[in-house]
């Protein structure tokens, strides 16, 4: 079946919602479809259609879009409790493997990370090499300004943990987390539960 709706302008949109019995103001109506698209909030009053694509009695446009603005904040608050998690982690792991390891550990020594094998080590070397070079970030400039050249490829491990990207980050996490000790991992998860519960958080 071909797609043959006209597009409708934002107030044409206003007034179809109306046609099909949505019970709100149309100027308000408008001013939230300028800024969430038709499609996007048809998912929040999708429970309120008829087959026939008219909505049940005294459905509002207040209550779709209390809905919208609910989602949406919980979206927020599961974001930013999965990045305090992700950074508490990663922090923590580069923490514990400098320590047992050696700062550069990551790099001039297999057995740090033993669920590389020579390939996957020599290929997550070459791309966490890569990324860190390409980085923007100030730290990155300032350790190879003061440091470059004695350790023109290397970065602290802390550092290059902060600048891998996903799929080189992933591998790193978890040949990491089989060098840590149980005391290590138990503190880890001390680490996430702070940093849950606050947004501003001192780690210890």
């Amino acid at each position: 079946m071909r797609f043959e709706k006209p597009p409708l302008t934002i107030k044409q949109q206003a007034d179809l919602l109306c046609q099909r019995g949505l019970v709100g103001d149309p100027d308000r109506m408008q001013q939230c479809l300028k800024v969430v698209s038709y499609y996007r909030l048809s998912g929040y009053w999708y429970p309120f259609r008829r087959s026939d694509d008219t909505f049940k009695s005294d459905t509002s446009f207040a209550e779709v879009w209390t809905r919208y603005a609910f989602d949406r904040q919980l979206r927020l608050l599961v974001m930013d409790a999965i990045e305090r998690i992700e950074v508490a982690v990663r922090s923590k792991l580069a923490h514990y493997h400098a320590i047992a390891h050696g700062a550069f550990a990551y790099a001039t020594e297999p057995s740090s990370l033993p669920k590389l094998t020579s390939g996957d080590r020599t290929s997550f070397l070459e791309r966490a090499e890569d990324e860190t070079r390409r980085s923007k970030e100030s730290f990155v400039k300032y350790f190879k300004a003061e440091y470059g050249d004695c350790h023109k490829h290397l970065l602290l491990f802390l550092a290059p943990v902060s600048t891998l990207s996903g799929t080189t980050r992933s591998q790193w996490e978890t040949t990491a987390c089989s060098a840590c000790s149980p005391s290590a991992s138990t503190a880890c998860g001390n680490w996430i539960q702070t940093a849950i519960g606050h947004g501003s958080c001192t780690l210890s």
